[in-house]
Parts: C-alpha cells; sequence; structure tokens
C-alpha cells in the first residue's frame, strides 16, 4: 500500500514562512540583497569552508612547511570549522532519521534522547563555524614594514638576535638545564655577542660601559659609566614556579642565562654581589636558578639578593612601595622596594605564548612585579588579553611606561633557549628551526622593538597554537602612547604627563628573510641584526671568504657553498651542521697523522651533521672526532668524509638514516660504544629509503657492536677486525680486497651476517680453508704487525676471554708483515681509481697486483729486515749498503728504494719518509710499557 503523502500542518506552515520572511528581511536589511540572491548569504559560510579546505591540502600537502603561512594559518581554521559543520550536519541528521524510526515505534524516551543528539550536533557545527575571532590564528593588523612609534637605544630600533644550537642539547635525558644539557660557555659566548652587538663595541667591558653612559645621557645623569654600589635589580619570568620541584620540561628561565648575566655584571662591570637583586614577586625562584648562582664560591655571588613572593629558603619575601603606585583602570597596583630602590632594572623575559594575552614577553614579565591586595597581577588579566580587539586601552602599557619600570630600564633581554609551549607548558622544539630547541636569545633597548621581533617568531611556529586573537594591540598602543588608538591618556603615576612613546612596532618582511625597514632600508622602524661570528685572531679560517673564527661551527653557518674552510690544531668542544651547504672543512693538513690527531671534534650530542641534501662535493676531512654520542650523523646526504680518526664515541662512529650515499674513506673508526658504522632505512608504506655506503681503505675496528651494520655498504680495501658482534651485518653487502677477521668477541657472532653478500678476493675468517664463498677468497691468519686485542680494563695489556661485558679495546697495528698471505692476493683487474691511496695515503698498486686490506705493503718498502716494523735494524743495515758499493758483501740491492741502480739521497729521502710516516702508527709509549713489564720479569 502506498504511503501517504506527507502535508504539512497549518502550524508548520506559518513556522516556516515567518523563519523565511525574517530571514529575508535580514539578508536585505543587513546586506542590500533581495530574495533572488538570499541563497548567497545562506551557502557563504559553506562555501568559504570549502574552498579554504581545497586551497589548504592543495598547498600544504606537498610541502608541509607551508603549513606556516599566513594565508594557510588564515585558512586551516576555517577549513577546520567547515570539516565540522559537514561532520555536525550528518550526525544530526543520523540522529533525527533514529529519533524518527524509534517515535514510530511508541519508544518516546530513547526516541527523545536521539532529537536532542540532533539539535545538539547541530548547535555544536554552527558554534564551531562561528568560534570567537581569539581561537583564529593570528594575522596582523597592519602591512609587513611599516613602523610606528619612536625607535629607541644607542642604534634606534635595534634588537640583536643570537641562536647557536651547541648550547642546547637536551634529548629528554635529565632535565634540560643541567649541565650536560645545557652549555655554559655557549650561553657566555652568546650574551656576549649579544651586548657587543647591541652597542657596536669590540669587548664586553666597552659594551657595558657604552650601555649605562646611554642610559644615564638619555635620562639627564651625565656622560658617566656604572658607578660603584648603585643598585641593579634583574626581573626574571618565574610563572610557573610555584615553590615544588621543577618537573624535568618545565618551562622556566634558563638557570645558565642568569648566570651568564650575573658573571657579566660582578666580573665585567664591577657591581658588587651585594647590589644585585634577581626577582619575580609573584612567584618562588627555584632550586636549579638558586643553587647555580650559588654555586660560586665568590662572596659577590653569595652575596646576591633573591626576592620571592615569600620569605624561605635564602630568599627574601617582596615587601611593596605604597609611596610610588601604579595607576591602571584595573585598579592601583604598588611596586617592589627592591624596585623602586634601584637605580637600573634588567627585564629578562621568556620567549613564549600565552593562553590569554596570546604571548608573554617583556611587557608581560612586569605582571611579576604588580601588588594589588597581594602579589598578583589577576586583576590585570580582562584589561589586555588577546580577545580584546585592537585600538582599545592596555594594560600593559601603563604597566610599563612607569618611571619606575620603563623610566629605569638598562636593557630587555629575552631568554628564547628553551621556549614553553605556553606559560603553564613544557618546552618545545620549533618546527621552523628543523625541529630543533630555538636555541636563541635577543637583546634591545627598545621594548616595543623587542616584543615585535619575539611576536614574529612566535606567530610563525606551527607549535604555539597559542597566538590568536589580538596579542599586539598593546605593542600599537605602546607605540603610539602619546596619541594611541584608543585615544586613551595613558599617566600611570597620575601626574598629569602623558606618556610619549614606549618604542617602535612593526613586522617583519617574511618568515625567511626576516628583514624590518631598518634593513632593509625603507623607514626608521626595527634593526634585527644577527652578529657575525668572526675574531681577527681566530685559529679556523674560512680561505674562501678570507674570515677567521674561533669556532668551526660559526665558519660553517655563515659559509656559502664551495667555501673551503680549514681548522687549526686545537680541541673543539662543538657540534658542527653543514645544514645543506657543500664546504670543505678540513685540518690543516689531512694526510700527516700528528695533524689528525691535535685536531679534535668533541661532540655532545652528533659532533657532525649532515642533513640537508649534501653530496660528494661536501668534505669532512682530516679530524679525529670522539667523545660525541654519534660522531657523524648523516639523512638524506652523500659526503664525502676522508682520512679521519672516528674513535671512543658512546654509540656509533658514524650513523647513516635514511636514502645515504656517502664515501667514506681512508679512515680509522675504533672502539665506538656502538657500531663501527650503522645504516638505518626507515619504512615508508612500501618504501624502503636504504643507505648505500662506499668505504674505502679504512681500519674499522674494536666497536662494540658491529664493525659494519645494515643495508647496502660497499667495501673496498678495508680491514674490519676485534668488532664484538658481528664484523658486516648487513642486507646485500658487497666486498672486495678487505679482510674480515676476529670479529665475534662476544659469542655466536659470525665474521659476516648476510644472505646476500657478495665478496671477493678477500680475507674473511670462518673455519674453512677454502674462506667465504667467492672468487679469490682467502681463510688465513692476515699477519697484522701488531693485533689488537680486548683487555682487562684494570690491566690494559691483558687480554681477557670473549664474552667479557667489562672489557675494553686496546688498538693494533693492521699494516701487514712481510710474509702476509694478503700480500699480492687482491683483485687481479682492480682499478687504482676506486682506492687510489691505502690508509697512509700511499699509493695503489706498489706491486704487480693490489694487497688485501687497508694497508699496500707489495715488494717496495723500507722494512729491509723483512719482520713488519721499519725500525734501527733497517736502518743498519740500509747504511751499511750506503757505505759500500756494489759487489761488495754490505751492499744490497734492496736498499736502492728509488730504483736508480744506486743508493744515495734518493734513497735517504725514501727511507726517511717511509720511517717516520709509519712513526705514527706504533704507539710508541705501548711498545714502551710493554718492553718495560717484560724487563722487569
Amino acid at each position: 500500500m502506498k504511503r501517504a503523502k506527507h502535508i504539512p500542518s497549518v502550524w508548520q506552515m506559518t513556522r516556516h514562512n515567518r523563519f523565511t520572511h525574517r530571514l529575508g528581511n535580514m539578508t536585505r536589511r543587513h546586506f542590500g540583497l533581495n530574495g533572488k540572491y538570499r541563497w548567497l548569504i545562506i551557502w557563504a559560510l559553506p562555501i568559504v569552508g570549502l574552498l579554504s579546505l581545497i586551497w589548504f591540502l592543495i598547498r600544504v600537502v606537498p610541502k608541509p612547511s607551508r603549513a606556516t603561512y599566513p594565508c594557510q594559518r588564515v585558512a586551516a581554521p576555517l577549513a577546520g570549522s567547515f570539516v565540522a559543520w559537514v561532520a555536525g550536519l550528518i550526525g544530526s541528521a543520523l540522529a533525527y532519521r533514529r529519533a524518527r524510526h524509534l517515535l514510530h515505534q511508541s519508544r518516546y524516551v530513547v526516541a527523545g534522547i536521539c532529537a536532542a543528539v540532533a539539535v545538539a550536533a547541530v548547535w555544536w557545527s554552527l558554534s564551531t563555524a562561528n568560534s570567537n575571532p581569539a581561537g583564529a590564528a593570528f594575522v596582523p593588523s597592519e602591512p609587513p614594514n611599516s613602523p610606528m612609534g619612536v625607535a629607541k637605544g644607542i642604534y634606534p630600533g635595534r634588537v640583536v638576535w643570537v641562536r647557536d644550537p651547541d648550547a642546547t642539547s637536551w634529548d629528554s635525558t635529565g632535565r634540560w638545564w643541567d649541565d650536560n644539557n645545557t652549555n655554559q660557555g655557549v650561553v657566555d659566548y652568546m650574551v656576549s655577542k649579544a651586548m657587543q652587538t647591541l652597542t657596536g663595541q669590540p669587548n664586553d667591558k666597552q659594551a657595558w660601559d657604552a650601555l649605562f653612559r646611554h642610559f644615564n645621557q638619555t635620562k639627564g645623569f651625565g656622560d658617566i659609566g656604572y658607578q660603584s654600589g648603585e643598585k641593579v635589580v634583574i626581573k626574571i619570568n618565574m610563572n610557573q614556579d610555584s615553590g615544588g620541584t621543577w618537573g624535568s620540561a618545565a618551562g622556566m628561565p634558563s638557570p645558565h642565562v642568569i648566570y651568564s648575566f650575573l658573571t657579566q655584571l660582578i666580573k665585567v662591570v664591577g657591581v658588587p654581589g651585594s647590589a644585585i637583586t634577581v626577582y619575580d614577586a609573584a612567584r618562588y625562584i627555584g632550586d636549579p636558578i638558586y643553587n647555580k648562582v650559588r654555586s660560586n664560591p665568590d662572596p659577590n655571588f653569595q652575596s646576591i639578593t633573591f626576592v620571592t613572593s615569600s620569605t624561605r629558603n635564602g630568599r627574601i619575601g617582596a615587601a611593596r612601595d605604597s609611596s610610588n603606585p601604579v595607576y591602571t583602570q584595573a585598579g592601583t597596583a604598588y611596586l617592589p622596594q627592591s624596585v623602586t630602590g634601584a637605580k637600573y632594572l634588567i627585564n629578562m623575559a621568556l620567549l613564549r605564548p600565552h593562553t590569554l594575552y596570546g604571548v608573554t614577553l617583556c611587557a608581560k614579565n612586569h605582571f611579576g612585579s604588580v601588588y594589588f591586595n597581594s602579589w598578583t597581577p589577576e586583576p590585570l588579566h580582562n584589561y589586555g588579553g588577546r580577545s580584546r580587539p585592537m585600538n582599545t586601552y592596555n594594560c600593559l602599557v601603563e604597566l610599563n611606561g612607569h618611571r619606575h619600570l620603563a623610566g629605569k630600564t638598562l636593557l630587555y633581554f629575552v631568554d628564547g633557549l628553551y621556549p614553553a609551549l605556553h606559560q603553564s607548558g613544557n618546552v618545545i622544539k620549533y618546527v621552523s628551526f628543523g625541529d630543533d630547541w630555538f636555541s636563541s636569545v635577543l637583546a634591545s633597548q627598545d621594548p616595543v622593538a623587542i616584543d615585535s621581533v619575539g611576536l614574529d617568531f612566535l606567530r610563525n611556529e606551527p607549535r604555539c597554537t597559542e597566538v590568536t586573537g589580538f596579542p599586539e594591540n598593546y605593542m600599537h598602543e605602546a607605540a603610539l602612547a602619546d596619541n594611541p588608538p584608543s585615544g586613551t591618556f595613558y599617566d600611570p603615576e597620575h601626574d598629569g604627563v602623558r606618556l610619549a612613546s614606549l618604542g617602535v612596532h612593526e613586522h617583519w618582511n617574511n618568515p625567511v628573510d626576516r628583514q624590518y625597514s631598518r634593513n632593509l632600508g625603507t623607514g626608521s622602524g626595527i634593526e634585527l641584526v644577527k652578529p657575525s661570528f668572526t675574531s681577527p685572531d681566530g685559529r679556523v679560517e674560512n680561505v674562501t671568504a678570507g674570515k677567521r673564527y674561533d669556532c668551526i661551527r660559526h665558519a660553517v653557518d655563515e659559509a656559502a657553498p664551495g667555501d673551503e674552510i680549514i681548522a687549526g690544531p686545537g680541541v673543539y668542544h662543538e657540534s658542527i651542521d653543514f645544514a645543506g651547504k657543500n664546504l670543505t672543512v678540513r685540518s690543516a693538513d689531512p694526510g700527516d697523522p700528528a695533524v689528525v690527531a691535535a685536531t679534535v671534534l668533541n661532540g655532545s650530542d652528533a659532533a657532525v651533521i649532515f642533513s640537508g641534501g649534501e653530496d660528494a662535493n661536501c668534505v669532512l676531512a682530516g679530524f679525529t672526532i670522539t667523545d660525541a654520542n654519534t660522531a657523524i650523523y648523516a639523512s638524506n646526504a652523500s659526503p664525502t668524509i676522508t682520512s679521519c680518526k672516528i674513535a671512543a664515541n658512546q654509540g656509533s662512529g658514524i650513523k647513516l638514516y635514511q636514502s645515504c650515499n656517502p664515501t667514506i674513506t681512508n679512515c680509522i673508526i675504533a672502539g665506538n660504544g656502538g657500531s663501527g658504522i650503522e645504516m638505518e632505512a626507515p619504512r615508508t608504506g612500501r618504501v624502503v629509503k636504504y643507505n648505500y655506503a662506499t668505504i674505502v681503505s679504512c681500519i674499522i675496528s674494536g666497536n662494540r657492536q658491529c664493525g659494519v651494520r645494515g643495508d647496502m655498504p660497499t667495501m673496498v680495501n678495508c680491514t674490519i677486525v676485534g668488532n664484538r658482534q658481528h664484523g658486516i651485518s648487513a642486507f646485500t653487502p658487497t666486498l672486495t680486497n678487505s679482510v674480515i677477521y676476529y670479529n665475534g668477541f662476544d659469542y655466536g657472532f659470525a665474521q659476516i651476517s648476510s644472505a646476500s653478500a657478495t665478496v671477493t678476493y678477500s680475507n674473511v675468517q670462518s673455519g674453512n680453508s677454502a674462506g667465504w664463498p667467492g672468487t679469490g677468497n682467502l681463510d688465513v691468519d692476515p699477519r697484522f704487525v701488531v693485533p689488537g686485542y680486548w683487555a682487562d680494563p684494570a690491566k690494559p695489556t691483558v687480554p681477557v676471554e670473549p664474552g667479557d661485558p667489562a672489557a675494553i679495546w686496546t688498538g693494533g697495528d693492521y699494516h701487514l708483515r712481510w710474509d702476509s698471505a694478503c700480500i699480492n692476493a687482491g683483485d687481479p683487474s682492480f682499478v687504482a681509481a676506486v682506492a687510489a691511496a691505502d690508509i697512509d695515503g700511499e699509493p695503489r698498486i706498489i706491486s704487480s697486483r693490489v694487497d688485501i686490506g687497508c694497508d699496500e705493503v707489495g715488494e717496495k718498502q723500507a722494512d729491509l729486515s723483512r719482520n713488519g716494523i721499519i725500525d734501527v735494524e733497517d736502518v743498519a743495515t740500509f747504511v751499511q749498503a750506503w757505505l759500500s758499493g756494489p759487489g761488495e758483501p754490505k751492499w744490497d740491492v734492496l736498499c736502492d728504494l728509488y730504483e736508480n741502480e744506486l743508493i744515495d739521497l734518493a734513497d735517504w729521502a725514501e727511507l726517511a719518509k717511509d720511517w717516520l710516516w709509519r712513526a705514527d702508527w706504533y704507539e710508541l709509549g705501548k711498545y714502551l710499557t710493554r718492553f718495560s713489564s717484560k724487563t722487569a720479569k
């Protein structure tokens, strides 16, 4: 039977007509549209949302970094609202259908619940699509490079930005502020560079003197610097510190930055510790900061005052000064006596978003300086938040404009080493800086300029999602305080004198170039300066650019692709990131073992990083790399690594993460805590990003895991010995002319672990006289001059039994003795261009056929006694032949090293070169120790 056609009731029709009439009147009244275009308003938001979603997907999916672009940060919330709106309507429709079905079954209660869900879903979709503007991504209200206000400072509007990734190395082990996670030396260098660049002075003393003199001149005190005994107060932001133990990732100020500033004031400026106060009147100053300062036994550090919300544990409770009120629309506040009694103030803020104000930088730092009914800024919260529209009153202007705050501020400084998610969140890495810590500090004499720069950094970081609404309103009001857009008469002292401009505000041109109007020469706004790290007497030289540096990483940071950088001898406690630039970074003479041993990279996490698509034209040569977690880390890069000694690192010597094809030649990779060379291929769906390393003429020995592990390496003329696990454990390795012996110190590990290895003309220990299956393979004692061994850590000269977990590696000498079967046993079709030199840099091929392993011996060498060592016995034999003539008993044709049928000065030169060159390998101290122990017996 046919269902009756539904005929709406009179009430339904009347209700529909009333709604349509009301919507039509509203549309015509507000938009000037008649009924013909009524659909345009009804569907405007869904259409905009759909277009935003399409635009976002087209632009961001191929290149995720575009999500940080301002246009995408506008499109994203609109697209999200559209998705939520569609989901709500679908949910509502399904709930409505279910309600009708249940109603027909007379299940009234459940039907009512479903009807309520339908209504709620519609309400949710509409409320999501019409969310508060403060929830939308922040978009500046004015175009880029449109300065407003009056710039302040020795160099007006200057903001100095110093970034050094070596300052921060926290990997969630321990606490980020631990000394091994924050490098005090690097932080000191950053603070020093910031001060010098801000003032344009060549050293710290002159920089601080210029700062104090400029302050005193502008305040009418005359051309004088700091005078002994004058008080300095430092405001820090302890908003997260309620007096308990800090969480390991808590967003707190860096104790190292504070300590560096105190050191500068005491040691450079000459401020007595008793004249320095560090304070946050509304919070506590935790032990990581307090103990860091007090750990210095200098009486000046012991006498620094710490002022907090209450007196306890060596801190002093703040006392308000009732005679210096701060008048705001939120009420009257009072400042700490430590502030009003000081002559100078340093505003040391943090770089982070804020859930109420959008950002918290220098201006909001003084929320910890006010007393209402207690030490709390709570009355101010409703007078300047991000939800308040532009061109309205903002309490931050009156607060910061007070004569005891802005009027006393010597310096504005932002600690951005480990920024937090927001004022209550943990520290976060920045996507906009390669998913690394921000590792930066900012310094300025202009309070508005430094906050403007901080806002630009924060709004362009995708993880800083709280930078929404109108966080720049206070910057506009402060920059134009003498005639603000809101029309407010800002007068924090109620003395009838209106505030003047507090500084200059503008936004940079884009997040890549980061240029402001003074950088571009187009206006009198902000100048963002990133200082050069050049040093006139630096031991590192960019020979292409003619510049010198104290640190290799600084030379690399400022180098252009193709530059050559030479590091002089010394120990470099730093990490180097090539950042996608094809450079040559080398020691003074990579071919001299003594120079290599004297040029040391001592990293913390990864000592050297290749992760930006570097290719074979990117060269690292002639360094000893030690004591890092991983000596060399590469991802999606194919550099050339040559003549390096990579030893005694905590993890693997070289780690290749994905799609790497490096060439590693003439390197010693020994005694590392992981594998010598480790390759890891991540899988994305069905795609595996294998690594294809080419390893030539290298010694890989004594590593705690495998010699070479993972993926598809090609090894030519390598010596892989003494590793605790497999010599090679790889998917499809290819070996030629190589020695794989004495590996598997831990039981159960084969020399080669692979289902599809290709091995030819190699000496592989396998317990089979025929050697590993393949053409030309051997299985014989390689006859090294001195094999290495695993030893008792208490007695390094005593080998231990296999499997001992405490054993340490004692290196050997992997030159071949004269009677080694590896001599002249390599691939007869070998082409010298594949491995043009052996581990010593000597040519291949010396004799008729290439040798197996890292060392090329052949038949031409100064080891005249053929005992595998060039020693005094060989020199004596040579001298006797030199003093004789052909046919005489002592004359020996083998002494004709130059092969000119004479024994003359040319032969002496050959003897000296061969003898002295190899002296480095014999580790004379070790042999003397062994000789002494034998003599004692």
